[in-house]
């Protein structure tokens, strides 16, 4: 294998992810089965509810109009991470217009799991959930959606600890009349949490006078 990578030294520095399958042939894909009542954590701008189902292509697992996604993390770190991405210093006064969410899931759902090694079988690799642009991504959801699967499991791009998440799928727009679940502020306990494990720290932003002084 090595020798094969001296011969063709390119193969390693493209994309090693294509276009989905049919729809038909995504049949027997990896499955995590998400049990109705499963706690899932999910970050939003304080004032708005958690159960919004994206259409806009802004998110990674985006579904077209009329069907949309709503992005769910295993865990509170993973959840914040997400909304974070590749910010590395933390304002708490920003910080503090989030909320999280802990959310039971109000129905079963059977996700596409893209985060087993059997996934690799039907051509995913694990660039399926860290590349950019999201064309790509969205491609597979739309397959995905298209075979039958109620959403995508895939690992956090933003947490190198390997968290996971779910991108579930629905009609777009918001849903009024699922719980709300438990909302937390986004609290001092929880940024210690955010800088003891990943090294993230919180700062205050800096005044006029306080980068006069440095200009200075």
């Amino acid at each position: 294998m090595v020798q094969d990578a001296k011969r063709h030294p390119d193969t390693r520095q493209i994309p090693s992810i294509g276009a989905p399958p049919d729809p038909d042939d995504l049949a027997g894909f990896p499955v995590w089965h998400v049990h109705a009542g499963t706690t899932l954590c999910r970050v939003t701008t304080s004032g708005f509810g958690p159960w919004w189902f994206s259409s806009d292509g802004q998110g990674r697992f985006d579904l077209e109009p009329p069907r949309g996604t709503c992005y769910l993390a295993d865990d509170e770190i993973g959840a914040l991470l997400e909304v974070l991405g590749p910010i590395v210093v933390v304002s708490s006064g920003w910080a503090r217009r989030l909320a999280l969410w802990h959310l039971d899931l109000p129905e079963q759902c059977s996700a596409a799991d893209t985060s087993v090694r059997a996934a690799r079988g039907y051509g995913v690799t694990a660039e399926l959930a860290s590349m950019t642009p999201y064309d790509l991504p969205q491609r597979w959801a739309a397959a995905f959606a298209a075979a039958g699967y109620q959403g995508v499991r895939y690992r956090v791009r933003h947490d190198p600890g390997g968290s996971r998440a779910l991108a579930l799928f629905g009609t777009a727009g918001e849903r009024h009349r699922w719980p709300l679940g438990r909302r937390r502020a986004i609290d001092d306990a929880l940024l210690d949490r955010l800088w003891d494990e990943t090294g993230i720290p919180v700062a205050a932003v800096p005044r006029t006078t306080d980068l006069g002084e440095i200009l200075d």
